[in-house]
This record gives C-alpha cells, structure tokens and sequence, in this order.
C-alpha cells in the first residue's frame, strides 16, 4: 500500500493503544511496517510523532543483546530483580519505535512479542501516553532478517509498504528537494525504487534524498557523479545526469514565466517534465496565474496536474489565489486524484 495510507493505519492504531492501554490486548492493535529499504518507513513515524508533538523512542532491536533488551537481573537480597531498561520511557506520552524487528535474534524478538502484547518487560510497564509501532524488511529483501516466531507475528498488524511516485514527491516538495530529482522521477517513474540485490548502490526515495544532498556539495562534476553513483547506481546516476543536461537547456524560466502567453513550447516529453519542474519549484502566490497560463499551453494536461500539484505541496498558501481556485474549478477532478 501507498506509504500515505500505511500512516493512516498506524495513526488509527496509535490512538487506539492510548484510549485502551488498560484494556484488552486485542483493543490496542501494534502496526508492523514491512517493506523494501528506503521506503520511508521510519521517516512515516517521525512525521507522526513530531504533528503530535509527542516524544519518539527508537529502539533498533538488532543492535541489543538480550539481558541488555530485558534489563539486567541483579541481586535484591534474598532474590533477584530486573532493573528497568534504560530505553523504556517512564513517564509522559510519545510512540516506541521497536525497529529492525526482523533483524533482530530471536531471542530480542521473543522480548518484543511481550513488549506488544503486554506492555511490559518483566514488572516493568510502559506508561499509558505511549504506543509501540515497529517495522522491518521482508525476508525476500536480504536484510540479514530472521524467521520471525509465529506468536509474534499473530500479536502485529502487518501493514505492506511500496513506493509510491505522489506520496514520495509531495513528501521532497514539503521538505525543499531540488526539482531536478522530482522532474526526474516524474520522468522515470519505474526508477522510484528499484532494487538489485547484487547490486551496492540503488535507487530509493531515501538514496534519492541523499542524492539532493549530494549535489550540493562543492565538488566538479566528475565527482560528483561519482559520488551519486555510489548512492543511486551508475545506470540510475548515468540516467538522472542525462535528464540534468535536458533541464540545462531548458530556456529561461523567469522569462517563461514573465511572458506565459508567447513562450516557446517544446514537443520533447523530457524538456515538457524538466519545464515543469522546474515551474512547481519557483510557484508562489504572486506568480501562479502566469503559471497556470503556460501549463493549459503544453501538449499533455498531465504536465499542468503535476506541476500544479507539486507547487500546492511546496507552497500550500498558493491554494488561496484566485487564479489556483479557477484552475481548480476547470481541472480539479484531475488534481484530486
């Protein structure tokens, strides 16, 4: 499923577990995120937590041994007892994050199964303002995953993961990533997330977020290339500095945009993504009429849809212009999708 509705999922279940955690198990459903590296599954729960402004207690399970999970036993007189682990939250109100759930020994995960279905390590219980959601990758992705035990899996939602193409751009719009990666992946959307297994480096919407980053640096073009390369694949890295140069030759979008009514249009789908791209990335609230005048001129609606919808995403104030309610009216159906 779309990563926008996995949220969903996982914030119905969230609240869910603080209004009964008291109650019974089978009221406090425990989502489990499963997919392909570098979906976002992590970055979902993050999102999640800062909107609510709660607290986030990422616990990679793999990185634990047992006793350390657990919590020591330690001499109490005449007995022993379990000290509280120091990754357990005592108070207030916030989300646990059990990570690399399938990475973990067994023996971590056995720990996890009490954790989801009780609330609880040994005495120890976690405060009612906190849920736990986990995630892992699936055994098919070879992320050093485990068999995981079957009381364990009958105690988690399992919510399935994929890429998906309007949920990772509109995420890259709201956090500032260059057009030139959103106007590729609208380009090449099979590139999205692309895995071989064989392979060091691939494209995924983490890798490609890396890859922004990438091209900030300070570097010339070789090595920067090469750096990319590292991080999405030479095949992948050969073909999104092949859309580079389309998009440097582009004309001026300043100019296009000063003058929507006489610009040149192109005929190449390639410059068509670049141009708009590029557009969504420079739209504010003053320019988005000139905007939307030379979208309607290009040969496909589908470049004024995105285009539109990635400038709505980077600057939300956009959806008060006249001019984006009139293009709503006309074309909204499309929009919404």
């Amino acid at each position: 499923m779309r990563i926008s509705q996995a949220k969903a999922i996982v914030e119905a279940c969230i609240d869910s577990q603080v209004k009964f955690s008291g109650g019974r198990d089978a009221q406090r459903p425990i989502p489990y995120l499963v997919g392909g590296a570098g979906l976002g599954k992590t970055t979902v729960v993050q999102q999640i937590a800062a909107d609510r402004e709660i607290d986030l207690k990422i616990v990679s399970l793999a990185q634990y041994d047992a006793g350390e999970l657990a919590g020591w036993l330690v001499n109490d007189g005449d007995g022993m007892k379990r000290l509280r682990p120091d990754w357990m939250p005592v108070d207030g109100e916030g989300i646990l994050f059990l990570d690399e759930l399938p990475q973990a020994p067994v023996s971590n995960q056995n720990i996890a199964a009490q954790i989801v279905n009780e609330r609880r390590i040994g005495e120890h219980r976690l405060p009612d303002g906190w849920a736990i959601v986990c995630a892992g990758n699936r055994m098919s992705d070879r992320a050093g995953t485990n068999n995981m035990p079957s009381h364990l899996k009958d105690r988690l939602l399992f919510v399935e993961v994929e890429a998906d193409l309007e949920d990772v751009v509109a995420y890259f719009n709201s956090i500032g990533v260059s057009s030139l990666i959103t106007g590729f992946l609208r380009f090449r959307p099979e590139l999205l997330h692309k895995i071989d297994r064989d392979a060091d480096a691939n494209p995924s919407p983490r890798s490609y977020e890396r890859a922004d980053t990438i091209m900030t640096w300070p570097v010339d073009e070789v090595v920067m290339q090469e750096a990319i390369a590292g991080q999405l694949g030479r095949g992948t890295c050969a073909e999104l500095f092949g859309f580079k140069r389309v998009k440097d030759s582009c004309p001026d979008i300043d100019q296009l945009i000063a003058n929507p009514d006489s610009a040149t249009i192109a005929e190449d789908p390639a410059v068509c993504y670049a141009i708009s791209a590029a557009l969504s990335s420079r739209a504010n609230d003053k320019n988005i009429g000139n905007i939307i005048r030379y979208l309607k001129r290009l040969p496909h609606k589908e470049f004024a849809i995105f285009a539109i919808r990635d400038a709505m995403n980077r600057t939300p104030s956009i959806k008060k212009t006249d001019a984006f309610r009139a293009f709503l009216l006309s074309d909204g159906k499309e929009l919404m999708l």
